[in-house]
């Protein structure tokens, strides 16, 4: 390897890598009048309800204020609602009923980003992917 190859720079092609991703999974999430990173926002929701924001911030690996910004949306479409968290630390939020059909509806569209990227990759690539994604998460 070369010492200095600026193409292999792991920060380089892993931005262009999450933009052409990202770009990917919007496209579909629009057709659902949301973006990828607000239904991984309700997705996160749904996981793990009446997480406070800053769990929600280090489990999406999001800015809080990014997050709070992506909650207000979800919260003014009627998606998500907010109470004080049970420590009395901030708040806690949970999916309403129509932000869990909402997301019902939508994961079809997830389902077919998913399947776009397996497709691209072919399966063996995907799961490589992936493990090799989380690890670098963990870094």
């Amino acid at each position: 390897m070369e010492e200095d190859d600026l193409s292999l720079c792991v920060l380089d092609n892993a931005r262009k890598a999450a933009r052409a991703v990202s770009r990917h999974y919007d496209r579909l999430a629009r057709q659902a009048g949301m973006t990828a990173g607000q239904f991984s926002v309700l997705a996160a929701i749904k996981r793990a309800p009446e997480k406070t924001t800053g769990d929600l911030a280090e489990r999406l690996s999001m800015e809080r204020t990014t997050l709070v910004r992506n909650i207000a949306l979800l919260e003014r479409k009627g998606l998500v609602s907010s109470s004080n968290s049970a420590a009395g630390r901030g708040k806690s939020y949970r999916l309403t009923g129509k932000g869990e059909d909402f997301l019902e509806q939508a994961m079809p569209l997830w389902r077919r980003a998913q399947g776009d990227v397996m497709a691209h990759l072919g399966d063996d690539d995907f799961f490589r992917t992936i493990n090799v994604l989380k690890r670098l998460s963990q870094l």
